[in-house]
């Protein structure tokens, strides 16, 4: 069963910044996910929006746009990260205003992650290649560049929409391994459910399946995912969004029979975890 820090330890830190990564690993992460936007001037940094008011404090600003999209990454890195819910989460709210929104050159090339696995979410890939940005080739140079496989490091890359992360898997070498995200939102006009149809379509393009856990906790779907060799995760685990005990739910999800889990605060799930092996 592996632990993912969604977006660092966003339950404790600010989403997306280098100090939520390196506290996720240190309260026992497998891995890391954090997401990639894009700017006006083409370089990749760590936000989960392109609307960046809700996570930097954008607002103390005087910028035109909320948009990373129409910023450039001179003006991203006057920004400082605040917490997305601060009534829930106060103290991280705290730290409102202390980190930095880091590049993705930054964070593959961190000397702490050696050794370590990073799952990076492409996000909107088709909306910044629309503008004319190319995120998919930005994305493969900074990999190219940071020696990762040299330095031991385990990439997943993950992405919503399905032709962006096949361009991203022709670009990409292996051994980085490629997730298609699933959410019942995200599906195709009028299907309802993953289907067997597409279950397969996924196994012959992907190495894996990450699914909303309304998704995973409704019918057999991650027997089915599994049977044809994908492996299965679920997101996300939270304590705030526990439905009953905070353990009980944990363990609910884990009994899905997921390969792994994005959770917000890793440390109470690695103790459910514990707990049951």
């Amino acid at each position: 069963m592996q632990i993912f820090g969604h977006r660092g330890a966003c339950g404790y830190l600010p989403e997306n910044t280098m100090e939520s990564f390196e506290l996720a690993f240190q309260l026992g992460s497998d891995a890391i996910e954090f997401d990639v936007v894009m700017t006006k001037d083409g370089h990749l940094v760590i936000r989960h929006d392109n609307d960046l008011s809700h996570t930097t404090d954008i607002a103390n600003h005087s910028f035109l746009s909320n948009k990373v999209e129409e910023l450039n990454l001179e003006d991203v890195q006057k920004l400082r990260a605040i917490e997305r819910y601060p009534e829930g989460r106060k103290d991280s709210a705290a730290k409102d205003g202390q980190y930095a929104i880091p590049r993705l050159s930054e964070v593959l090339n961190n000397p702490a992650f050696n050794q370590k696995h990073l799952i990076i979410e492409l996000k909107f890939g088709k909306h910044f290649a629309a503008l004319g940005l190319n995120p998919v080739e930005a994305l493969a140079k900074i990999l190219d560049e940071s020696g990762w496989q040299a330095r031991g490091m385990r990439i997943t890359i993950e992405c919503f929409e399905f032709e962006i992360l096949q361009r991203l898997r022709d670009r990409i070498s292996k051994p980085a391994r490629f997730v298609f995200l699933s959410a019942p939102d995200m599906l195709p006009n009028g299907v309802t459910e993953l289907t067997d149809e597409l279950l397969t379509q996924i196994a012959k393009n992907f190495d894996g399946l990450s699914l909303a856990i309304s998704m995973a906790l409704r019918g057999d779907l991650v027997t089915r995912a599994k049977a044809m060799g994908l492996e299965t995760f679920l997101f996300t685990a939270r304590v705030e969004t526990a439905e009953g005990g905070v353990d009980e739910w944990f363990k609910m999800l884990i009994e899905t029979g997921v390969d792994g889990i994005f959770c917000d605060q890793p440390d109470q799930l690695a103790k459910v975890v514990s707990s049951l092996t």
